[in-house]
């Protein structure tokens, strides 16, 4: 078993090996800033991991983010990887996301005992942790039909399939382009 330390910022618990803490960026050694190598960082970027120091952190004060990453939405350690207004879309993203390694949850605020249709005033996020969301949105961008789409079976028979697959392994109709 791999022994954990405490963030000094957060009291997030994680794997000594790391350099900072994967839910705010603190870093537990100094480093130099990706930017200015003159000055020691602070954090680094949740999202992508480089070093800011106090003038090239972007975020809110309660992590770290990098310019590149700061409007990325972000929730205690979780970043928004996508959000629309269907549990059972967001839900299909969320296990194609497990099955591909990265952890992933759906925050809705949408009332599961009275079903009523409230557009944007009812968002359903995929969060995803912050160090995992580079490859969530590759993932997620895999799954995008050339018209904006996100697609997770066959149109023909409904066979779920792979990134990368060209053809339906089930009845062989071409699937979208974009996602072979």
């Amino acid at each position: 078993m791999s022994e954990t330390v405490k963030c000094a910022r957060c009291a997030q618990q994680f794997d000594a090996g790391e350099a900072g803490c994967p839910a705010c960026g603190h870093l537990r050694e100094p480093a130099p800033c990706a930017t200015h190598p003159d000055r020691q960082a602070e954090g680094q970027c949740v999202f992508c991991g480089i070093a800011v120091c106090g003038d090239c952190n972007e975020a809110d004060g309660s992590y770290y983010a990098c310019a590149d990453h700061c409007s990325i939405p972000f929730y205690e350690g979780w970043a928004q990887v996508y959000t629309n207004n269907d549990d059972v879309e967001a839900g299909l993203i969320r296990d194609n996301l497990r099955a591909e390694g990265i952890d992933a949850e759906v925050l809705s605020q949408q009332d599961q005992t009275f079903r009523v249709e409230v557009g944007d005033l009812a968002p359903v996020r995929v969060l995803v942790p912050a160090f995992d969301y580079l490859d969530a949105v590759e993932i997620v961008a895999g799954h995008m039909t050339p018209d904006g789409e996100l697609a997770f079976a066959c149109e023909e028979c409904g066979e779920p399939f792979e990134r990368g697959q060209d053809r339906c392994t089930s009845c062989q109709a071409v699937l979208p382009t974009s996602l072979a």
